[in-house]
């Protein structure tokens, strides 16, 4: 249940958001990547398997139809594993000082090439935006009207803060245009209108 949403059935998503934060306790950069995988139980484009490096410490999916039919299993089950281990193996965490300036939040859509793994998006998104960004929410995958069926778009919000001074809106701006740049130079993207 969620405050202003209507009551749905958990789905792969709200696993994943829940797997992510499990892993978030091994550190802010645990290095991990969540890649499409088939599985025969799993249900095809809702499976990943779960990278640390090179490295496969789990997976996640949803459990396919068939499978569920054929074991009597009703509703939507979500199925997860992950190495303890990876889980240990995290840095210690460190202590840093909340910043006493204003933070900037500025919302991108970019209409992508609909194969393009949405992680490769973000890393690309916090590699260019470098320090100021402290946050990065994927909050909006939109297939439909208006966008090629070949294509999708990702809404990002990007929040970014100075630990010692105060943003100004032109450093922003042209922080979010290097980004813009950047994603339509090495993964395609045009700003969606």
């Amino acid at each position: 249940e969620q405050w202003g949403e209507p009551r749905r059935e958990l789905d792969f998503f709200d696993v994943k958001a829940d797997v992510e934060a499990l892993l978030g306790l091994t550190g802010p950069d645990g290095g991990f990547i969540f890649s499409p995988v088939k599985r025969p139980a799993l249900h095809p484009g809702q499976s990943a398997r779960i990278l640390r490096g090179d490295t496969e410490i789990g997976w996640l999916g949803s459990l396919s139809p068939q499978v569920a039919q054929a074991m009597g299993l009703k509703g939507r089950i979500v199925l997860f594993e992950l190495s303890l281990e990876a889980l240990g193996q995290g840095p210690a965490p460190s202590y840093a000082a909340l910043s006493r300036f204003p933070a900037i939040r500025r919302d991108l859509a970019v209409v992508v090439d609909a194969s393009l793994n949405a992680g490769n998006l973000c890393d690309t998104v916090r590699e260019t935006a470098g320090a100021l960004l402290i946050d990065l929410q994927l909050f909006d995958i939109y297939v439909g009207k208006g966008i090629d069926s070949n294509r999708k778009s990702l809404a990002l919000g990007l929040t970014l803060q100075h630990q010692s001074r105060t943003l100004k809106d032109d450093e922003v701006d042209r922080l979010i245009q290097k980004v813009v740049q950047r994603l339509r130079d090495e993964l395609g993207a045009d700003l969606r209108e």
